[in-house]
């Protein structure tokens, strides 16, 4: 399992991919899976073990609003699940 951070423009889903790259926390960008709606066409993969971390720090420079996503793999397939953010 992985997670899928949504964000409701670009500025934001790059700003944020900064602000964890900067912190040294492995991150990902994606396109936005056709499964999730959310404003921005590009999304960020983070770990599990890294999702707490990373979400703080989000907050804690003002990404904008975010969505957050679990991903797993199903009968070959992505599926996603809405988590709350914390």
């Amino acid at each position: 399992m992985e997670y899928i951070i949504t964000f409701t423009n670009t500025s934001f889903a790059i700003k944020a991919e900064k602000t964890l790259l900067a912190q040294e926390l492995q991150v990902g960008v994606l396109p936005l899976p056709s499964q999730i709606s959310a404003g921005c066409g590009i999304c960020l993969r983070i770990k599990p073990e890294e999702i707490r971390p990373a979400v703080g720090f989000l907050e804690s420079v003002n990404v904008g609003e975010m969505g957050l996503y679990s991903r797993e793999i199903r009968d070959e397939r992505y599926t996603y699940q809405k988590e709350e953010i914390r």
